[in-house]
């Protein structure tokens, strides 16, 4: 392994580990707006180096499929999340639809030659990334070109999916890795959990006065 390889590796381990820790204060302090913003943009960059440090070492060196779509997963709704938050009732940008497009192709298409040419891959795990991938990209586009008025009000529930996606993905990236003989459950088990709160924060959301609610996240 270079010098190089090494460095990326432990970058990218380092800022993700990190993330994590970032992220359960950012969940937490959910109540505490300021507290909240601050380090949700930590988990943010933190999350811009894990993605960037898995893009680098996917055109330079071997990495597995598995963390091929995580990357595209926790690289879009970490995208998609913050541009929720400073968007608000605002329509998507033109970008920002060709962006969600892109991903939705690529983890596509990724899926298709990996299917013809990869022998060896955990089936179960690739296909639950992609259809988060596909859940959530198709989603935007829809909210973009049909359903906009109809769904611009569900802003704040889109954030907490999409940032609870993110650290869904690399909570999945970092149980994988460490507990591989666990495979492919400590991978989906992360998943569940974070539907489980998902669900439960959204539904807490949906009993707090707007007002509130928007105080809170911004």
């Amino acid at each position: 392994m270079s010098p190089i390889h090494s460095t990326l590796i432990i970058l990218h381990v380092i800022a993700g580990t990190l993330s994590l820790g970032i992220g359960i204060i950012a969940i937490v302090n959910y109540k505490k707006a300021l507290t909240h913003k601050r380090y949700g943009r930590y988990f943010l960059w933190l999350l811009s180096i894990v993605v960037g440090s898995a893009i680098v070492g996917l055109f330079f060196f071997r990495i597995n499929a598995f963390l091929v779509m995580l990357t595209l997963l926790s690289g879009y709704v970490g995208y998609a999340g913050y541009r929720t938050v400073h968007l608000r009732q605002q329509r998507s940008t033109l970008s920002d639809v060709m962006i969600a497009l892109i991903v939705l192709l690529v983890g596509i298409g990724y899926v298709i030659w990996l299917k013809q040419f990869e022998t060896k891959w955990p089936s179960s795990i690739i296909y639950s990334t992609l259809a988060a991938i596909v859940i959530v990209t198709v989603y935007d586009l829809i909210k973009y070109f049909w359903l906009y008025n109809q769904l611009k009000n569900w802003w704040i529930y889109e954030h907490i999916y999409k940032m609870f996606s993110a650290f869904s993905a690399l909570l999945s990236a970092f149980m994988g890795t460490i507990l591989p003989d666990w495979h492919p459950y400590s991978q989906l088990g992360p998943s569940v959990i974070s539907l489980w709160l998902m669900g439960y924060f959204i539904w807490t959301q949906i009993n707090t006065p707007r007002q509130k609610t928007t105080k809170q996240i911004l």
